[in-house]
């Protein structure tokens, strides 16, 4: 067993390299990860807290008096600040420093809720949002509803489980699409009921969920529907550091996603495609995933087809590195090691497990054989050249 300490410092090390390994690499891959918010200050400037003259007391007063493309700037002086701040226009929402500035919402509602296109909100400590006693996902520290391209940066947000009820989560994205969650760190109390560090569903399409820090939920980021004409589809999730979560990622009936160079490591579960199609799971680091109470594996692909699984490192995984149950889905090129099952192919069929590097698994392959194979197995390195994979019955 691995000392997870210096596990874990490997693993930071890695995430670094990775910038340098994968950064440039171009292969047909969802390129909105390399769209930038474009961020332009400008119009008037409204204070909250502070001693200057003029400076408001409330956060939803500025925001009520700014207009779009105004910026309100929140001291730390008066912090916490007891709001549920709700913007409904296009401007700057930025507080002094993300350690000084507390938004509490006291349990009656979101911190900030965002229902305008072009907000940035960013500097912000939060934590407390309501019971969610109207209707699943309704507490949750930023909810952004109906709009596009929401930038929330450099955050701080603390979720805390006070209800045995419906999912939540830390930020919730809603039929809503180019919206940036960057660089925030996302946790909760380490218990097990169902929330969701980031929340990306009904329909929202080409979001971008990087750079972030998620830990102790039961999805770290979720990807998932309300009803089947609702699908999420080209999001990326990229760079994010997911850790101690049941599942680090999770996408339900979502299509032509993009997961892309994080790190995910002591989960339940690293990642599971459920009934998902034309995802692309490209360069992550998968390690000591399945070592909690519900023993999982690194990446699992549940129903659907036609997923991409290439040039990841998969590690030290329990049962297995790479779990199929579906079809036609494609795994190329990935360093897999360590794991007790390298890729187990028990129930899924015409998949392509080509060009990948078996090495020290105590089984590198698993599935139900016959004569003529269900899977193609093709030039894998399995700790010396072979022509079939180890299997058994």
């Amino acid at each position: 067993m691995l000392n997870i300490k210096n596990t874990e410092i490997i693993v930071g090390v890695l995430f670094f390299c990775m910038i340098f390994i994968f950064g440039s690499v171009d292969a047909g891959l969802n390129t909105s990860f390399n769209r930038q918010p474009v961020i332009t200050l400008s119009g008037d400037v409204f204070y909250v807290g502070g001693s200057g003259p003029g400076n408001y007391t409330r956060i939803q007063d500025a925001v009520d008096n700014a207009s779009d493309g105004d910026t309100v700037f929140v001291f730390g002086d008066s912090s916490p600040y007891h709001e549920n701040v709700v913007v409904g226009k296009s401007i700057f929402l930025i507080g002094e420093d993300k350690n000084m500035v507390v938004i509490d919402a006291d349990f009656k509602g979101a911190a900030v809720k965002i229902t305008a296109d072009d907000v940035f909100v960013s500097g912000f400590t939060m934590i407390h949002p309501h019971e969610p006693i109207n209707e699943p996902w309704d507490s949750t520290l930023v909810n952004i509803i109906s709009t596009e391209n929401v930038t929330i940066r450099d955050n701080i947000m603390e979720q805390i489980q006070i209800y045995l009820g419906d999912w939540r989560s830390g930020i919730c994205i809603r039929n809503s699409s180019y919206c940036f969650i960057q660089n925030n760190t996302i946790s909760k109390e380490n218990d097990t009921r169902p929330c969701a560090g980031v929340a990306v569903m009904i329909g929202s399409t080409f979001n971008n969920v990087s750079g972030n820090e998620i830990y102790h939920f039961s999805d770290g980021i979720r990807i998932t529907i309300w009803s089947s004409n609702q699908i999420c589809t080209d999001n990326v999730i990229y760079m994010n550091y997911l850790h101690h979560n049941g599942h680090g990622i999770k996408t339900v009936f979502g299509n032509n996603n993009t997961i892309l160079n994080n790190i995910i490591c002591f989960n339940e579960q690293g990642i599971r495609i459920e009934e998902g199609c034309n995802n692309v799971v490209f360069g992550n680091i998968v390690t000591d995933n399945g070592e909690g109470d519900d023993i999982d594996n690194g990446i699992g692909i549940i129903g659907g087809s036609d997923n991409y699984v290439s040039y990841n490192h998969i590690s030290n995984n329990n049962p297995s590195g790479i779990e199929i149950v579906s079809i036609n889905n494609n795994i190329t090129y990935n360093h897999i090691s360590k794991n007790n099952i390298g890729v187990s192919c028990e129930y899924g069929y015409h998949n392509f497990i080509t060009k990948n590097n078996f090495i020290l698994n105590k089984k590198n392959a698993y599935f139900i054989g016959s004569i003529i194979p269900r899977n193609i197995w093709r030039e894998n390195y399995w700790n010396r050249p072979r022509l079939l994979p180890t299997y058994f019955w």
